[in-house]
């Protein structure tokens, strides 16, 4: 059932499971021919589907998916619970946890804060696999840093840090972090103590606010077996989430239809995507989006990334 105007849902999210849906999606559309992709649509006429738009900073992404109220009505590889802003989720090899801190990131920081690249000299390097040593030395650096900030007025630092190790590839223990820039870089690095080659930058955001950076932070990659592959100071605000499953053609004209409906001229016609989602978010500019299946229940997931326009 759609939403009324006011795109309230029921409470409970009128129980259906918040299944892995991107993990249950990963056959490129553009693998099946026309003939077959009308076939698909017969099977989907009484599915509903739920638009969630993600809001990161200047990043807005919109991801469309079928809900079910049954697992096994889902596909087998998405069959496990995922839910939004989990920030519980720590395992970066983990596709929805790179999702998030990338999110997480765009949204808690932005131009001139700082992004710092901490080493080790032989005296001070932490032992194969000890990353309980290297956990260590980064909580001590950052209790100097807030020392520091608290002697200067300022309230303790805003982080996100990740610690990379891989003794196969021969890669040393270094950990990366993206700081709020309140304190100068200066002092930023003098804390640190473990080497003196580090590097403290400034971020720059590009049109993709810093989802570059992000990217290289969370890259998939081995990794020590930990429960906490990244760590983040508290009070980070999460990325704002909201789902709806009705929307107008046109943003603030005409009669809300329900998702599904926009579905089938989506997957024939991709340029559709693009044309619609401006419909729908005037105010934002257009990045890219994708299309994605699975032949066990012949539905869809439609992904799009869009911006805030240059002023």
């Amino acid at each position: 059932m759609g939403q009324g105007k006011k795109g309230k849902r029921k409470k409970g999210g009128m129980g259906y499971i918040p299944y892995d849906y991107e993990s249950a999606y990963r056959q490129s559309i553009e693998s099946m021919n026309e003939w077959f992709i009308e076939q698909m649509g017969r099977y989907r006429n009484k599915t509903l589907y739920a638009l969630k738009e993600i809001k990161a900073g200047d990043q807005f992404e919109v991801e469309i998916y079928p809900q079910f109220k049954n697992m096994d009505e889902v596909p087998e590889e998405g069959r496990r619970i995922v839910k939004d802003n989990s920030s519980a989720q720590k395992n970066l090899n983990d596709k929805n946890a790179r999702k998030y801190l990338t999110r997480l990131i765009n949204h808690n920081f932005g131009e001139s804060d700082l992004w710092i690249t901490l080493t080790y000299d032989d005296a001070h390097l932490p032992a194969d696999g000890d990353i309980g040593k290297a956990l260590k030395d980064v909580r001590n650096y950052i209790g100097r840093i807030n020392y520091r900030r608290r002697k200067r007025g300022l309230k303790s630092a805003k982080y996100v840090y990740v610690i990379e190790y891989d003794e196969v590839a021969d890669i040393r223990w270094h950990i990366h972090i993206v700081m709020d820039g309140e304190l100068d870089m200066d002092t930023v690095e003098a804390c640190w103590g473990q080497s003196s080659r580090n590097e403290v930058r400034r971020t720059r955001k590009d049109k993709d606010g810093l989802s570059g950076m992000a990217h290289y932070l969370v890259k998939e990659k081995k990794r020590i077996r930990s429960e906490r592959r990244w760590n983040s100071s508290k009070g980070l605000k999460k990325p704002g989430v909201r789902v709806v499953h009705s929307k107008q053609p046109i943003k603030g004209n005409g009669s809300y239809k329900q998702i599904s409906a926009y579905i089938d001229e989506m997957v024939k016609n991709q340029n559709y995507i693009q044309v619609q989602m401006e419909k729908w978010y005037p105010n934002l500019e257009f990045a890219e989006a994708e299309v994605r299946y699975n032949n066990f229940n012949y539905m869809f997931y439609i992904h799009a990334r869009l911006r805030r326009k240059k002023e």
